[in-house]
């Protein structure tokens, strides 16, 4: 590993050493503005020609504190209840300038303007608020420094103007919109970022410097805002949902007509602490999942979409693997017992509250309760009972944010009656605490956790506990022994951290270890359990451009997995390498080699014994087009092998965007992947958690194709259609069917035998089609009007394996289409 991080040093050189950091905070002075400005975008106003310009931006892309191509100012005034920002961004080609339109939160290929606030000026926390030159606002929270969370949506305002000298956007943001203690005297954190997006360049005031891991914490500050009060912040939401839907019923579908309202509430409880709540959501409007088939052992995780647990999501991630203690999408999920296409196909929720708090002194606090109603299904019987689940959070930083420690607690709560508690856990428990501390000049941060966690419920539950696929107690070779009689489980976790943040080459050790009983899953996404692993990351970046490369970056990682009891579980080398030439065209090629060394699958037959594996190899290579095109291509190729030769997969994907004129884009994506699996588990039969059981396994050819669709179309900045259209289609043939034999056997054929006297498992014809189609109008600030029509089909038959897209297709819309229509109506009040 040192030798090839050395060659790629050597082969960066001599560009990739990165300038000192400096020492010097920049400052920026708001001065008061006796008559506000008009929000205009002329910049015009007399409080102009008194607020000093800061100037001195630099150039962070493609190179780091370079001189910029066009000089760029920055004005600052306030009033009792707004902070107003001018920014001037000289150009002498004005008229090269492309005011693109687009939606809210949708970034173009277009130039623009950003500018950043740290009120709190923690040094870890803050806001940006982005512009384009044809006045489309984007907006994100940000919470560790550095990470930006996209979902939230604040109401401020900002006009844009193209004139002779470039382009001015003239921004006012409501003090009610940032979160700061009661002073006589503030200072915020500041910065500004201009994109300049013809030239791919971007530069920024205070320098920043991509060599840092960092962000927030690189800001200048803004002083001479004198005289205000802390705001009392009061935002109330309500919203009425009109929907049409399609449901399955024992005879076919019926059309049945819903008519709901609802409420968001946000309520500043102090000037630093402030309640969200919602009552009665209804996100009809959010995009759909992604059509997929799940044929492993576990779950498939997918991103949170719902505004109301996106927003502040961050103050409950500590970073790093812990981060799996909450996952949101547990609240509303589908309901767990849900056994027939009649069955609802998601929990409603009853109300959810949020609760955090930022104070002067580094001490943050969050709290999350909901309540998720009881679900019934078509049989009668619930399917998943009413649920309260808790989260709570508590963070103290030291030393400007450069140090934390933190907890977090969570719990859910069912009222499982005598049917589902044989089914589904009561409670579960979860408690951690975590810290880091950055030293040697903030080049070094080291960071840990802890976690302890318990379940509860019915013996009948915990036994299914301890069988599912986080655990397979049953294994006759495992670490714990099943035990039928528990009515309670419980295990910890922990996990140590060493980065190196800050240069041209970084290194990141991470160690963990989770007992075999950890279940962390009732409100949380943790499915490596019996578990000791290290792992070992070394990056190295270009960070000035050069006669070859406009920027270049490559990685490598080595990984190991054992179980609690000492069994190599997986071993692993990865390479991540990149490059952007001069021109804007870039390519990725990704190398990795898994399951070295002899290691063994715990999971892969399902609760029996682990299954020795052969290495696997495979490789990824991306084709990435100069993004200031009208027509950007995409193209992608992967392949690998495993199993000795007797497994191995082709597939690549192929698509473009397309932007015509300012106002409409559109891009398709089409995947396919040809997949053969020599040891496919195809199920377990005979007395099962006895020495009878047969653990079965067959080869599998399948073929895999994806489209995904994504049309758009702007009125206005405020006026705006959105299509999503996803078909997803998927076949499998099984043969050679075995059984395992010899588990551990070094010889791949010695590890299985013949099974089912020459007959194989049936194939299967899988597809799926999603969409929405979406009319969004803001027609005032923060109040919005959908319409929303959704459809979904779904096509399950045996199959023979044998792949025809326009056959599965022909079945796929043959099936019957699942349509809702929706209509929301939101209204802003802010009393």
């Amino acid at each position: 590993m040192r030798l090839i991080t050395a060659a790629a040093a050597l082969m960066l050189a001599p560009s990739l050493f990165a300038q000192g950091l400096g020492t010097h905070e920049p400052i920026g002075h708001a001065v008061r503005a006796v008559t506000p400005p008009v929000i205009d975008g002329r910049g015009d106003d007399a409080v102009w020609t008194l607020a000093p310009p800061m100037t001195g931006f630099r150039q962070f892309d493609p190179g780091e504190d370079l001189d910029p191509s066009y000089a760029t100012e920055v004005r600052v005034a306030y009033d009792d209840h707004y902070l107003y920002v001018l920014v001037r961004a000289y150009d002498p080609h004005p008229d090269s300038i492309r005011p693109l339109l687009s939606r809210r939160d949708v970034k173009t290929s277009s130039d623009q303007i950003k500018i950043i606030i740290d009120a709190f000026h923690d040094r870890r926390t803050g806001i940006e608020l982005a512009v384009n030159p044809a006045g489309v606002k984007r907006d994100y929270s940000i919470y560790s420094d550095i990470v930006e969370d996209p979902t939230w949506d604040g109401v401020w305002d900002v006009e844009t103007r193209i004139d002779e000298k470039g382009w001015v956007a003239e921004f006012r943001v409501p003090f009610s919109q940032l979160r700061f203690n009661a002073k006589a005297e503030h200072v915020f954190g500041f910065g500004v970022w201009r994109d300049i997006t013809r030239l791919n360049e971007r530069d920024s005031w205070p320098v920043y410097r991509k060599s840092v891991n960092t962000l927030i914490s690189q800001l200048g500050t803004l002083d001479g805002i004198k005289g205000i009060a802390a705001p009392r912040r009061l935002e109330l939401l309500p919203y009425t949902v009109v929907k049409n839907a399609s449901e399955p019923t024992t005879t076919g579908n019926r059309s049945v007509n819903h008519a709901t309202v609802g409420l968001d509430a946000k309520v500043g409880l102090t000037p630093t602490v402030t309640l969200d709540a919602t009552v009665n959501p209804d996100f009809g409007q959010v995009e759909s999942d992604p059509a997929v088939l799940n044929l492993s052992a576990f779950e498939i995780q997918f991103a949170e979409r719902r505004p109301f647990f996106q927003e502040g999501v961050g103050l409950y991630k500590c970073g790093g693997p812990c981060e799996g203690i909450f996952y949101t999408r547990r609240i509303g999920r589908s309901p767990q017992l849900r056994a027939s296409a009649l069955d609802p196909a998601f929990t409603g929720i009853t109300g959810a509250t949020k609760l955090t708090g930022h104070f002067g002194n580094g001490i943050a606090i969050g709290i999350v309760d909901a309540v998720t109603e009881q679900v019934r299904g078509s049989a009668g019987t619930t399917i998943e009972p009413k649920t309260n689940y808790f989260v709570g959070r508590a963070v103290r930083e030291f030393d400007g944010g450069r140090s934390q420690i933190g907890a977090m607690l969570t719990d859910t709560r069912r009222q499982v009656d005598d049917a589902t508690g044989q089914l589904l856990r009561r409670s579960a428990t979860t408690g951690l605490v975590q810290g880091y501390t950055q030293f040697w000049r903030d080049q070094w941060q080291v960071m840990g956790y802890g976690a302890v966690n318990r379940v509860e419920g019915s013996a009948a539950a915990i036994a299914l506990t301890q069988t599912g696929s986080v655990h397979y107690f049953q294994r006759p070779d495992g670490d714990m022994q099943y035990d039928p009689t528990r009515t309670a489980l419980g295990g910890t976790v922990a996990g140590f951290e060493l980065t190196k943040l800050r240069g041209w080459m970084r290194f990141d050790t991470f160690l963990r270890y989770a007992t075999p009983g950890l279940e962390a899953n009732d409100l949380g996404f943790v499915t490596l359990v019996n578990d000791k692993s290290v792992r070992q990351e070394v990056d190295v970046y270009q960070l000035t451009p050069n006669a070859y490369f406009r920027t270049a970056a490559m990685a490598f990682v080595a990984e190991s997995h054992w179980t609690s009891g000492g069994l190599p579980a997986a071993r692993s080398l990865q390479t991540f390498n990149s490059v952007v030439l001069p021109n804007s065209w870039g390519a990725s090629l990704n190398l990795t080699a898994t399951d070295l060394g002899g290691v063994n699958c715990v999971s892969c037959a399902r609760g029996g014994p682990a299954l020795r594996q052969s290495p696997k190899l495979g490789l990824r290579a991306d084709l990435n087009a100069d993004p200031r095109l009208a027509l950007l291509p995409h193209a992608a190729f992967r392949a690998g092998t495993s199993d000795e030769g007797r497994s191995a997969y082709r597939g690549g994907d192929l698509g473009f965007d397309l932007r015509v004129g300012s106002q409409f884009s559109t891009s398709v994506l089409a995947s396919f992947d040809h997949v053969v699996n020599n040891q496919q588990w195809t199920g377990n039969f005979g007395a099962l958690l006895s020495d009878t059981t047969h653990y079965t396994f067959a080869r599998l050819d399948q073929n895999i194709l994806a489209l995904t669709a994504r049309g758009n179309w702007t009125a206005t900045r405020d006026l705006s259609f959105q299509l999503y259209a996803q078909p997803f289609f998927t076949t499998g043939a099984f043969s050679q069917w075995r059984e395992l034999q010899s588990a551990r056997a070094p010889s791949y054929n010695g590890r299985f035998r013949s099974y089912g006297g020459g007959m194989s498992p049936a194939g299967f014809e899988f597809g799926q089609f999603n969409s929405n189609a979406v009319v969004r109008w803001e027609y005032r600030p923060a109040s919005v009007l959908f319409l929303v029509w959704q459809q979904g089909r779904l096509q399950n038959l045996p199959g023979t394996g044998t792949f025809s897209a326009s056959q599965s297709t022909n079945n796929l819309f043959a099936a019957h289409a699942n349509n809702t229509f929706l209509i929301k109506l939101s209204y802003w009040f802010n009393p």
